[in-house]
């Protein structure tokens, strides 16, 4: 080989042995696919009730408000006569 040259390195296996391997493969990237999957899914239920969290308490408080500024508790008090 010249200096200029670079060679590639192989290596020869039998196609039985490749099968193997491919197939072992395979089943590591279904496992893996699979675990991220139910991680991700997971990761989005909990970022739903955050946020499902957050819109009641915001609109909780904006019906508070409107109570207070209309001044509508007492005029349901005064509806049922307490």
């Amino acid at each position: 080989m010249s200096d200029g040259e670079k060679s590639i390195p192989q290596v020869m296996v039998s196609a039985d042995d490749f099968n193997a391997l491919a197939a072992r493969l395979d089943d590591a990237e279904e496992k893996v696919d699979f675990t991220l999957g139910e991680y991700y899914q997971r990761l989005g239920q909990q970022t739903g009730r955050d946020v499902g969290i957050l819109y009641g308490m915001i609109i909780g408080l904006f019906i508070l408000v409107i109570a207070i500024k209309y001044n509508v508790v007492s005029v349901i008090m005064s509806l049922f006569g307490l």
